[in-house]
């Protein structure tokens, strides 16, 4: 009899044991999916500035690991593919801004529409085979505001040009600020 009182009590205690395990579980990844979700707000940005930019190479990603570590919850980013040129991270500043990609025709200069989303998330954009055409416009869109621009690397300088409502992110530049 002594047998059957002690069963049900161990069974209860592993139970509360399992439970106890289960509740830890959850509490740990929802702290640890909220400081990913919190990454992106630690931009800094400043009053008007609707999006960031990083360049990350010619030809080739570079760095992609450092802004992922700083600013992004992941490194799974979709890439949109314009040109065998440089690459380019740009991350809008808000959830439900929306997207317009256009590659800009080389011979006529007109933009043609290649990708839209209504939620734009950040991405890689790789463009700008020639030095002297920026072959990609973006266009945000974020309540009643527009934004268009075009990356490109300043034949001047060799600064990052991503349009005056941006803030440059690109690793080792001397401020981080917005766009000219």
């Amino acid at each position: 009899m002594a047998e059957n009182f002690c069963c049900p009590c161990k069974r209860h205690q592993f139970i509360l044991f399992a439970s106890t395990l289960l509740v830890l579980a959850a509490l740990l990844v929802g702290c640890s999916a909220q400081s990913q979700s919190n990454r992106q707000e630690a931009i800094p940005f400043t009053e008007g500035q609707l999006y960031a930019a990083a360049y990350l190479g010619y030809q080739q990603i570079e760095d992609l690991d450092y802004y992922v570590q700083q600013y992004l919850d992941s490194d799974e980013l979709p890439v949109h593919y314009l040109s065998a040129g440089d690459y380019y991270l740009i991350i809008p500043r808000y959830s439900g801004m929306g997207l317009s990609l256009y590659r800009n025709d080389f011979d006529t200069s007109e933009p043609i529409l290649i990708y839209q989303d209504p939620d734009c998330q950040p991405f890689l954009l790789q463009c700008n085979a020639s030095d002297i055409f920026a072959d990609a416009t973006i266009r945000l869109t974020w309540e009643d505001e527009t934004v268009e621009f075009s990356p490109f690397l300043s034949l001047k300088d060799g600064s990052v040009e991503i349009g005056d409502r941006g803030l440059d992110l690109t690793a080792g530049t001397e401020t981080q600020q917005a766009g000219t």
